[in-house]
């Protein structure tokens, strides 16, 4: 206990939406944030006394371990984060609610939980994290609850049973989180993954039941089949529920964060299916638990990319087209040949000059350069038969492995009279997959028809339907070009991951590429200029593991020299750490061995080779 500190009773309390009064020993008053859980008998301490108080908390002895505990109380919980989506930044804050405003706020996004507005059924003490953006406000908000008392895997793990959980006050050392919500435009960028790392925070520092403090965090949620940000977030999976037609209601005392004077009304067990039960450790009593139970492992395993689809390179060599300007003359034509003098050479259009370039499978290729360098000319070539091209172009040069069978077109030709969910994948589980995977990881979303969603929304649908072709080239003229700058990186880092994960080759177009060019960071980038130049960067990085191992070799496979070549992996929140430096690739050379040790680096989601060219590699450690 600081020594510098006053400790003062509790007498009275009262709470509403905006702020909790107390009445403490002395007749002296304090007040402090709202629906606070707290009771008259408790210890409050303040720091370094209540007139002047930077602290503030409640001084309990842990009935299970006769520990003396504080919980803290004031200042409330807030953590910012910075959700790093390249090129951009997202400035995240998990907190406290400080207001009624606050929850107002807050509650709108209730309509995008897949359970819609039922937070009144929540059973028990309550507390919520709110989770605001900088720049759109609040964007989502978790949920912390007592937990529920009939759970088979609970009952397995802890060696327990029913009454002797709840004789030895078990049920009050758990804490659960029953709702992570999240607004739809900000899935699939790991807002979801941070919030249920604060909420294990927010339970470790700031969580008691009657006197018991928590030594795990459980999710039971059927939606976790689907969405696999809890195991992201660190929670170990541990079983399945019985599920059950009537289970026992349990009583947890006084609750807290809002009254809610009918929830006795609601039948919270009936028609249960079994539900995946995770837990995450919060202190070493409740890790002992789960390493006795064999769930927590040392992970250092890298994902095995897929073998890619693509069997065969596509080659140009030496290509140069021209558009023929072949017309005709209509009265009008000739007055305008006559007025101006048109020489007829003039109307034959050079769009690409003497290119040779080859897409390797697997290689990630984007196209640029200004409106009419050539961009969708040369995506023609992957699309469109080259004998039909003829009839439109004068062609010199060869082409090899241009098949029209082996490439998918983002397209937005789909059937509006389906719901989402019924368009894209072979099940039910791998159709989710997929539009959680574009970002379109909402409940509501997934039963909505394509003119009932927006067109950000849209467009993702596209990309999810693209990546469902089971072709082995995908294509996108265009890129983005209808999203905003956020969004389209978004995107751009989704459908490289799945372009690796489904063993893709992808080959993109856009003529403005600043906003997402570093999120996908392709291996290969053709950088277009008018008069059919073309100015290439291209890399190809290999990998394999030694053991503990993993040796990385990087080879500058263009004619200019890659500049700031770096090695690191990056967290959750989107931040690179440096691992090793290579410097400066002259064309054709190859890099010394890259040695990383597993255990050092398993920890983070990808690894990421970058230069100063705009093209790299990404190694992903995990496809779940």
């Amino acid at each position: 206990m600081n020594t510098e500190s006053e400790l003062l009773k509790v007498e009275s309390v009262k709470s509403n939406g905006d702020h909790t009064s107390l009445k403490l020993h002395g007749n002296r008053e304090v007040s402090l944030r709202p629906f606070i859980y707290i009771k008259p008998g408790d210890l409050l301490e303040f720091v370094p006394n209540l007139e002047h108080f930077k602290k503030v908390n409640k001084i309990l002895t842990d009935k299970a371990t006769g520990l003396r505990k504080h919980i803290k109380l004031y200042p409330p919980y807030s953590v910012s984060e910075t959700l790093v989506i390249p090129p951009h930044q997202v400035r995240l804050t998990f907190r406290e609610r400080l207001s009624s405003k606050d929850w107002r706020r807050a509650k709108l996004l209730e309509q995008f939980h897949y359970r819609g507005k039922g937070l009144n059924k929540i059973v028990g003490r309550r507390s919520v994290l709110i989770v605001e953006s900088d720049k759109y406000g609040i964007i989502g908000y978790g949920v912390l609850a007592a937990t529920v008392a009939a759970v088979k895997p609970r009952f397995e793990l802890f060696n327990t049973n029913f009454r002797e959980q709840m004789d030895s006050k078990l049920i009050n050392r758990l804490v659960r989180i029953p709702r992570v919500v999240v607004h739809p435009e900000f899935r699939g960028i790991g807002v979801g993954v941070l919030t249920a790392k604060h909420l294990v925070e927010y339970a470790r520092e700031y969580w008691d039941i009657n006197g018991y403090t928590p030594i795990l965090v459980e999710v039971i949620a059927a939606m976790t089949e689907y969405h696999h940000f809890f195991e992201h977030a660190g929670f170990a999976r541990a079983g399945y529920t019985l599920g059950s037609r009537s289970c026992v209601i349990p009583e947890y005392g006084v609750g807290e964060w809002e009254q809610r004077p009918n929830h006795t009304k609601y039948n919270f067990f009936t028609d249960k299916e079994p539900k995946p039960y995770l837990v995450f450790p919060i202190t070493k009593e409740g890790a002992h638990v789960l390493e006795k139970a064999k769930l927590i492992e040392k992970q250092s395993k890298f994902a095995d990319r897929p073998r890619p689809k693509l069997t065969e390179s596509i080659k140009f060599r030496q290509l140069s087209t021209a558009y023929n300007a072949s017309n005709g003359l209509t009265q009008r034509a000739k007055e305008i040949k006559q007025a101006f003098s048109v020489d007829s050479t003039q109307m034959y259009s050079q769009v690409l000059k003497d290119f040779t370039f080859t897409i390797n499978p697997g290689d990630t290729v984007l196209i640029t350069g200004a409106s009419g360098s050539g961009k969708s000319t040369l995506i023609r070539f992957l699309v469109k038969d080259i004998e039909n091209l003829r009839k439109h172009m004068t062609i010199i040069g060869k082409t090899k492995g241009l098949y029209t069978n082996n490439v998918a077109v983002l397209r937005t030709n789909w059937n509006e009279s389906l719901p989402l969910i019924d368009q894209v994948g072979g099940s039910t589980f791998v159709a989710i997959d997929l539009l959680n995977s574009v970002g379109l990881a909402e409940a509501h979303l997934y039963l909505k028809r394509p003119h009932q969603i927006s067109d950000g929304q849209r467009y993702r649908f596209a990309v999810a339907l693209l990546c469902d072709s089971g072709k082995p080239v995908w294509v996108a003229d265009e890129f983005t070009s209808t999203l905003d700058p956020l969004m389209a990186a978004i995107v751009a880092k989704g459908i490289r991951k799945l372009a690796w994960k489904y063993g893709a080759t992808l080959v993109l177009g856009a003529p403005h590429i600043e906003n997402f060019v570093s999120s996908l960071l392709p291996n290969k980038i053709v950088r277009l200029r008018w008069g059919g130049i073309a100015n290439i960067f291209s890399l190809r990085c290999r990998y394999n593991r030694l053991e503990q191992i993993l040796r990385i070799h990087i080879m500058n496979t263009c004619r200019n020299a890659l500049t700031q070549v770096i090695v690191g992996g990056m967290n959750k929140t989107g931040h690179v750490k440096r691992f090793a430096s290579v410097g400066t690739l002259s064309p054709g050379e190859r890099s010394d061995p890259i040695d990383l040790e597993l255990d050092k680096i398993s920890c983070f989601s990808e690894l990421k080779v970058t230069c100063d060219q705009d093209i790299g590699e990404i190694i992903f450690v995990r496809i779940p």
